[in-house]
């Protein structure tokens, strides 16, 4: 069954298997920041799928990403934009000056809850806005998401095939004085050959307990039980706030 990880390797690199964000959402964002002439950070940049997007927008970016491999990516695919890359942690990071927004698409949960709010009030200036996104994702087809299921059931009973799943959205904890709050769902559909839909579903933190030949027969029935494209239902949840 080794043969199955390796075709999911093939199938998409993180970067092919992240969906992107709507263009709405960034002029939503853009707009409610009111940013001017000041910079914005992000928080868990990756390969650059949001980063790239703002800079499309003329924004001016310090990107924080603790990876030095993605930060790698990160630097070659903005070079020349004014896109400042720092290989740290989000926790580790020092500011060197207040920002007027701090956004973060798919990673705010990476950061310790602990000290992430209070980091984030820190590092945006007052006035400055608070803007956090990610996807739920989910097949369109229901009956793509029973196969799913069943595969779960005879391979992983263990394991609960979750659709959508998502960190919990923001309550705000920890950030006093905020000014405004407001919420927004962006809902669109995408195709997605089935090898980089399945390969995204077995990046799930949910298998990582499941051992190899489990996960390889887990995974191959999936893909022999789906045909070569996946339509799925993409739901874009973005959080924003403002500080007074």
């Amino acid at each position: 069954m080794t043969e199955v990880p390796e075709r999911l390797r093939r199938g998409g690199s993180l970067d092919r298997l992240r969906l992107g964000y709507p263009d709405q959402l960034v002029d939503d964002v853009i707009a409610y920041a009111r940013l001017g002439d000041a910079t914005a950070l992000e928080v868990g940049a990756g390969t650059g799928r949001a980063t790239l997007k703002f800079v499309a927008k003329g924004i001016r970016i310090t990107a924080v990403e603790p990876n030095p491999r993605l930060a790698a990516v990160l630097t070659r695919r903005t070079a020349g934009a004014p896109v400042t890359v720092k290989v740290t942690t989000f926790e580790e990071y020092a500011p060197e000056r207040r920002f007027g927004l701090l956004f973060s698409a798919q990673a705010w949960h990476r950061v310790n809850p602990a000290v992430r709010w209070r980091k984030a009030a820190e590092a945006v200036e007052p006035g400055g806005v608070i803007a956090l996104f990610w996807n739920r994702e989910r097949p369109a087809d229901e009956a793509v998401s029973e196969e799913l299921r069943a595969a779960h059931r005879l391979h992983a009973p263990r394991v609960r095939y979750e659709e959508g799943m998502l960190p919990d959205p923001p309550p705000w904890p920890g950030i006093h004085g905020l000014a405004h709050r407001e919420s927004h769902v962006y809902r669109w559909q995408v195709a997605l050959p089935t090898v980089d839909f399945v390969a995204n579903l077995a990046a799930r933190s949910s298998y990582a307990a499941l051992q190899p030949e489990a996960r390889s027969t887990l995974f191959a029935d999936i893909l022999a039980r789906l045909d070569g494209s996946v339509r799925v239902a993409v739901d874009t949840e973005l959080y924003q706030a403002r500080t007074r």
